[in-house]
């Protein structure tokens, strides 16, 4: 056996590769009792809107608004009433919805429908938003759509990567419309800085009366005007931005343009065949016309009217022509409360046993007391310090003074702040930073993106090493001081020395779906000698000694106690007990160790205490109620019916659909066998008329009567 050194920085600790050597196969360890389900904590949590894409359908007079991440597109009246929402079906999407154009001749609706995985796919949707086919487009990033009056698509192709060999482009396609045939009739783009070049386009724009396209260019801080024919027209904007441009549109019949400039929070206005700078409006923020973290696509309806969806702070906001604001949709606002969570990534637990849950999805820490019951949540989606965040994947809290370490992962930076939040300091030198954690004296970051983990003095922030390996998850040994290092591009578990040199054994566990296997292992802790790793795709928590021998696993896939959605993160507390965040369940799942099982045949009960039947309440609506077992309580679900659209809530995806659905709901306080359940019911509109229906199911699985009541809203 032999170490693979890659380097050291001076004075610190060794650059160390990742091993090379095939792992024989793990032995069967000593009998092993799987965990026991204590609680859950938090409920179902999606904001009702994260607005990314925005589009005009002149046909219906609609406003189309891409909610990133609830995977839909929704449907609003020129007055700002939600209609509804659309989109493919969990089964057959490709990613989430960003860019979205419509064909002005028929009120076609195209949506980029996009991932790392899925590149180049866009979906095509009726007017009414009925699927009908989708195009595979030779595109890698095309975020940014715009179509013109004869129905060809026009799509930035463009990311950071771009360079001199690899040049942004604009592509001009044209869609069959009997099938999923697409033809390229048109692309151009070159890199660089001078008038006509390109560095990263993040916006486009066609005007339909003469065919000009439109490109935002945010490494620029610029906008360039081609010819129908590729040709440079003119550039915009020098120096009217202050960066990350975000969107763009013109308006024909004014001949304005709009363009998002993020950074600034504002929308900048130019004569559409001048250039002539017109005016801005917006600004950073919350309040009324403000932006919480810079537009994002921007779009004009019939009259003139601008509209810009504001992705930090879950809306979409509609301004006059010359920048007058006029409203915030959904009306009423429908933001995810107090501790209800939104894909939780990552867990850490105080001393005192107060519980963090970083969310990505909603961009923000919460904590929680012991009980479950929500106690204080900070950040929201902002690219400034120290509570805006951006897609936060990993959470630590530092021995000795109880500072809280944040992975916010595409900001590719690590934050420190107090146990209040007051800012410490952000650490930048990251690509995409995942998970914390603290041993040896250090502190380690692990970063899959970039490829390492990095080793800081938790003092002073400054790097002391790394160890070279695709990282997602990283493990101190409390005993040894040995380095264990999660994997999810490798599969598999990596073993270091303190110092970082390769251990024995270098490499545990191996590709695969069979009993100790990997697909995506996430994160990984060390709980009484034991190595336990969440698998995220597998949906379970896979055990092996530190030997290398395959323990045993627990969990499977669903929403029930016990059960996984996509975990990731975890920790333990001093008792033993382990904290797993459930992403896609939007919980933090507790378990005991000491994992005794008992027999177990008593259905729980459920009671409602709020609203009561036939209660009319005030906005916002959130429904609450006790739960009781004999031995431990599990999950509760509610099902709630609009009894005037008779269309059912969707707690996942925060949408009003036609089947009935049970979302798990939130239970806090009291002990494992008494507590008290709620659910937040973001999309309870005024003057409306629902009917609720609750079921427990306990840790065992034994599932209790259903209760139900009626209630109105004012």
């Amino acid at each position: 056996m032999t170490t693979a050194v890659a380097g050291a920085l001076a004075g610190a600790a060794p650059v160390a590769a990742v091993p090379t050597l095939t792992q024989p196969a793990a032995k069967a360890a000593a009998a092993w009792t799987a965990p026991t389900f204590v609680r859950a904590i938090g409920a179902r949590g999606s904001a009702g809107l994260y607005a990314w894409g925005a589009a005009y359908n002149p046909v219906t007079g609609e406003i189309l608004v891409g909610d990133y991440l609830n995977y839909q597109v929704r449907r609003f009246t020129s007055g700002g009433t939600l209609l509804g929402s659309f989109y493919r079906a969990a089964s057959d999407r490709r990613g989430q919805p960003e860019g979205i154009a419509v064909d002005p001749r028929d009120g076609s609706i195209y949506v980029s429908d996009h991932s790392r995985d899925n590149k180049g796919y866009v979906a095509k949707f009726t007017a009414s938003g009925q699927f009908v086919r989708e195009y595979k487009l030779n595109t890698r990033y095309q975020a940014w759509m715009a179509m013109d009056a004869s129905g060809f698509l026009y799509v930035s192709d463009s990311q950071v990567w771009n360079n001199a060999g690899d040049p942004p482009k604009v592509r001009k396609f044209q869609l069959s419309d009997s099938s999923t045939t697409v033809t390229e009739v048109a692309s151009w783009g070159t890199y660089g800085t001078a008038g006509g070049q390109i560095k990263w386009i993040t916006g486009i724009a066609v005007d339909p009366s003469n065919g000009r396209v439109y490109v935002a260019d945010t490494a620029n801080k610029r906008v360039t005007a081609f010819n129908p024919d590729g040709t440079t027209h003119m550039t915009i904007g020098t120096g009217a931005f202050t960066g990350d441009l975000r969107g763009i549109a013109v308006n024909p019949r004014t001949r304005k343009l709009y363009v998002v400039d993020a950074n600034a929070g504002q929308i900048e206005i130019f004569d559409a065949d001048t250039g002539a700078v017109l005016g801005n409006f917006g600004s950073l923020g919350t309040g009324p016309g403000q932006f919480g973290d810079g537009g994002r696509q921007v779009t004009i309806d019939g009259s003139d009217n601008v509209w810009v969806a504001d992705y930090g702070n879950t809306r979409v906001l509609k301004f006059t022509a010359s920048g007058s604001f006029i409203g915030a949709y959904p009306n009423p606002p429908q933001d995810s409360p107090k501790g209800a969570m939104a894909n939780p990534r990552d867990v850490a637990v105080s001393s005192t046993k107060a519980v963090y849950a970083v969310e990505q999805n909603n961009h923000r820490v919460q904590r929680f007391n012991a009980d479950g019951s929500p106690n204080q949540m900070w950040g929201r989606r902002s690219s400034t310090p120290p509570l805006g965040f951006n897609y936060p994947r990993g959470i630590a809290i530092q021995p000795g003074n109880n500072r809280i370490w944040i992975s916010n992962t595409t900001q590719s930076q690590v934050r420190i702040v107090t146990p209040t939040f007051g800012k410490v300091k952000d650490i930048s030198g990251f690509s995409e930073p995942v998970d914390i954690e603290f041993g040896n004296g250090k502190a380690y970051v692990g970063d899959a993106n970039g490829g390492y983990v990095k080793i800081l003095d938790p003092a002073t922030g400054t790097v002391q090493g790394q160890i070279n390996v695709r990282a997602s998850g990283v493990a101190v040994d409390p005993d040894s001081g040995d380095i264990y290092v999660s994997s999810w591009y490798n599969d598999r578990i990596y073993h270091y020395t303190k110092d970082g040199q390769q251990a024995f054994p270098a490499v545990i566990g191996s590709p695969g779906t069979g009993p100790g296997q990997f697909v995506t292992p996430w994160d990984i802790d060390i709980i009484g000698g034991l190595l336990y790793v969440t698998d995220a795709d597998r949906a379970c928590v896979v055990v092996y000694d530190r030997a290398g021998n395959f323990v045993g696993e627990f969990g499977s896939a669903g929403s029930r106690a016990g059960q996984f959605q996509n975990p990731s993160g975890l920790t333990h507390d001093s008792a033993g007990k382990i904290y797993i965040a459930d992403a896609g369940n939007d919980r933090i799942q507790v378990f005991d160790t000491l994992g005794y099982v008992k027999a177990d045949t008593t259905a729980p009960s459920a009671s409602i205490a709020a609203p009561k039947s036939g209660q009319v309440v005030s906005l916002p609506v959130t429904v609450t109620g006790t739960v009781n077992d004999n031995l431990r309580n599990g999950t509760l679900v509610v099902a709630i019916q609009d009894r005037t659209t008779k269309l059912w809530w969707d707690g996942r995806i925060a949408t009003w659909g036609t089947t009935k659905q049970w979302t798990n709901a939130g239970v806090k306080g009291g002990d494992v066998k008494n507590g008290q359940w709620w659910f937040p019911l973001i999309g309870a509109g005024r003057r409306g008329s629902y009917a609720l229906s609750v079921r427990p199911i306990d840790a065992a699985g034994n599932i209790g009567p259903i209760v139900s009541t009626t209630f109105a809203t004012s």
